[in-house]
């Protein structure tokens, strides 16, 4: 791929990048997260979201089991459900530390919780979360709990996210490295599907009369199937293309091609399969 289409494709300096490890402060490689503290006044409930497009999170902030504030924000498309998680979870300690206020922050993201807990993490991105979280670590406390168990704050925060991928408050985040990936497969799938459309030689007009689009689902490693889907194999009539045969016909006087081949010759007559109608066919 030359670097334009690179370029076009995925701005890479809006990538996650990995941090030399041992540059990291001691005090911001090792995080200890307490538990629920029943003193505390807030408890915090957040989620993250993905649509097939776009990412976001909602923190629902509760005091006495009533939610007072929330908080909903939409990230990039490229951006995961477990950057939104972590990015939840850095935005209640931002809030707890803006407001000089004790908070429970309930998650059912256990990979953020981990993530956060690593020594050698080496995203950039995590770093920078651990590193925000260092400062209001006394006044809040971590708590995993199960999704979709009935919390009512859990459940809260689960309806919210669903309206934080519509948010026009956009927060910033690095992509991942799998979104390289799935931005260059995109990429090369859109390649092949309009080379596939609009490509008209004879072997091509053939397969698409079968597989209509391309599809890594459909990737065939059956020599056998592939000879017959481009009729390019041991059949006479394609032989014959290539001078290896005088004529392009079977014994019987037919044309030797791979639907001969496989519907009608009698020589084969007792490996044929039943010829498909058109209307089973893709075009």
């Amino acid at each position: 791929m030359r670097s334009t289409e690179a370029q076009d494709i995925l701005n890479i300096e809006n990538l996650d990048k990995f941090v030399n490890i041992s540059e990291i402060p001691p005090e911001n490689k090792l995080i200890e997260l307490t538990e629920t503290k029943y003193e505390y006044i807030y408890d915090v409930y957040m989620a993250g979201s993905r649509t097939i497009s776009e990412t976001g999170f909602a923190v629902c902030i509760f005091k006495n089991n009533i939610s007072t504030e929330e908080h909903l924000f939409s990230l990039g498309s490229c951006n995961t459900v477990f950057q939104a998680e972590l990015a939840a979870i850095d935005f209640a300690a931002g809030w707890a530390l803006r407001n000089n206020a004790k908070v429970n922050i309930f998650t059912d993201s256990q990979s953020s919780i981990v993530a956060i807990k690593s020594t050698n993490p080496r995203s950039e991105f995590v770093n920078n979360i651990k590193r925000n979280i260092f400062n209001p670590r006394q006044l809040i406390s971590v708590t995993w709990i199960k999704a979709h168990a009935g919390n009512p704050g859990n459940e809260h925060a689960d309806l919210q996210t669903k309206l934080a991928t519509e948010m026009v408050v956009q927060l910033n985040y690095p992509a991942p490295y799998s979104c390289v990936k799935l931005k260059i497969n995109q990429y090369i799938m859109g390649e092949l599907e309009d080379y596939w459309k609009n490509r008209e030689s004879n072997s091509i007009l053939r397969v698409r009369t079968y597989v209509d689009k391309v599809d890594k689902k459909l990737l065939i490693r059956n020599k056998f199937l592939t000879y017959f889907l481009s009729g390019h194999g041991p059949f006479p009539h394609y032989l014959h293309e290539f001078n290896l045969l005088d004529s392009p016909n079977c014994i019987f006087a037919l044309v030797g091609d791979a639907d001969n081949i496989t519907f009608d010759c009698s020589l084969t007559k007792d490996y044929h399969f039943k010829r498909p109608v058109d209307a089973h066919k893709t075009t």
